[in-house]
């Protein structure tokens, strides 16, 4: 199925039919990461049709879309939080190594991994010019889990 291929995988085939463009990554990378938010929000609201308040809620006479929204959207928030910013830190290190592996935005674009990739010969007599990009790939990789672990714990304790 399209959940066994790897995310990077799956966006490589991509920009290859496509060509290497950075709208081509974006693209590439959106198609490979959508599989796994839509099973994982399936899985997530059929979970929650199973549970005792949502039958109840059917008997009281609620329609399917006030059932979704006032029972089940409530309590899969915090999964569907952690899962977009699972899915953004993954399209951030994708969307570098597409760039590193010259499928992604081209030079002289402003690409933390096309500048990896330019600079790489470069290790040993100027280091900064390798570290400098990976440094930013870890700290923006790191804020957006950081922020959405923080929006998944305010959204718990609103539900609660």
């Amino acid at each position: 199925t399209l959940l066994s291929i790897p995310s990077l995988l799956l966006a490589i085939i991509v920009v290859a039919f496509l060509g290497p463009r950075l709208e081509h990554a974006l693209l590439a990378v959106w198609l490979a990461l959508i599989p796994r938010l839509v099973r994982e929000i399936y899985s997530a609201v059929h979970d929650e049709l199973e549970k005792e308040y949502v039958v109840a809620a059917r008997l009281d006479g609620a329609r399917g879309r006030n059932i979704l929204r006032y029972a089940i959207l409530p309590n899969i928030l915090p999964l569907l939080i952690t899962e977009i910013t699972r899915a953004l830190s993954m399209a951030i290190l994708d969307i570098a190594a597409l760039g590193f592996l010259d499928l992604g935005a081209q030079l002289p674009s402003p690409e933390w991994g096309a500048m990896l990739g330019d600079s790489l010969e470069l290790i040993y007599v100027a280091p900064w010019t390798v570290m400098l990009p990976g440094v930013a790939l870890m700290v923006s990789v790191l804020i957006v889990n950081l922020l959405g672990d923080g929006i998944r714990r305010a959204v718990e304790a609103g539900v609660e």
